[in-house]
């Protein structure tokens, strides 16, 4: 008799992360998570799931931006992958009705799965099988005929059977990320002091494990953090807002702003029902 694993639900509060229209993301989607097993704890942030059921006849967008540099794998009845890291803002729909099931790997810690580095992975979309070999189409027909729980928890039996190696330099580059958000690093000179190494060293570290360089993250932050506070505020002073975040211009934030997600922070603040000026 085969045995399936379920795993716990996690009790984790809602992280908006980078979804541009977080509130419009909880009214339509239905999103889980889980919690790891003890022995891929270093490697997956939490296992996930999510549904939808759109009757209105038209679909759901939400727009997204990785607001870490995350890697997900991820199984549907319409597509399955591994998503790397992903520079710009995406559209993702939702249509009638639908599932995924999917994990999410720690920052850097796909790096235990793939075994090499993962420079010039971003943007990309790799094949199961390139990494699961056991991960064709019966394995992926099989997981989402079970429930929530038990398709997760085989999720994880794939994931275990791949017996990564604890690595120290996950560790260390999470370490890092967490003080960029929650010590206001700004440079890279600011992080290379904060972990007691040179640049080129944390440069590479990034490029080896990620896949794209610290620089990104610096400045994914300084932009979360505007849109965040576009959101929250009736007024918005974009001069001040750019200012605080550290940018020599009003102009050089919008720029960047709109490189990112696609529009100005005044567009942004519009679609949120807001009228003002630049």
């Amino acid at each position: 008799m085969m045995i399936i694993t379920v795993l716990q639900k996690s009790a984790d509060i809602y992280q908006t992360g980078g979804k541009l229209d977080p509130s419009g993301f909880e009214q339509q989607i239905t999103f889980q998570t889980y919690v790891p097993p003890v022995d891929l704890a270093p490697f997956i942030n939490h296992f996930w799931t999510i549904r939808w059921n759109n009757t209105t006849g038209q679909p759901y967008i939400s727009e997204q931006v990785m607001h870490r540099p995350y890697v997900d794998v991820y199984l549907s009845a319409h597509e399955s992958g591994i998503q790397c890291t992903f520079r710009d803002k995406r559209d993702y729909e939702a249509a009638d009705d639908g599932r995924i099931i999917g994990a999410r790997f720690k920052p850097g810690a796909f790096h235990a799965f793939w075994r090499r580095s993962l420079a010039g992975l971003h943007n990309e979309t790799i094949a199961l099988q390139q990494v699961f070999a056991e991960a064709g189409q019966t394995f992926i027909e099989n997981t989402l005929s079970l429930p929530d729980d038990a398709a997760v928890g085989a999720l994880a039996e794939m994931l275990q059977a791949q017996n990564p190696q604890y690595d120290p330099n996950i560790e260390i580059i999470n370490r890092i990320i967490a003080a960029i958000e929650t010590e206001r690093l700004q440079t890279v000179g600011d992080v290379a002091q904060w972990v007691g190494k040179s640049d080129r060293w944390l440069q590479q570290l990034f490029q080896d494990y990620i896949g794209i360089g610290i620089k990104w993250q610096l400045q994914r932050n300084k932009l979360l953090d505007a849109a965040k506070f576009i959101r929250e505020c009736d007024q918005p002073d974009w001069a001040d807002m750019a200012y605080d975040l550290g940018y020599s211009s009003q102009q050089h934030f919008i720029t960047d702003f709109k490189r990112v997600f696609g529009k100005t922070p005044l567009q942004y603040k519009k679609e949120l029902g807001f009228q003002a000026s630049e």
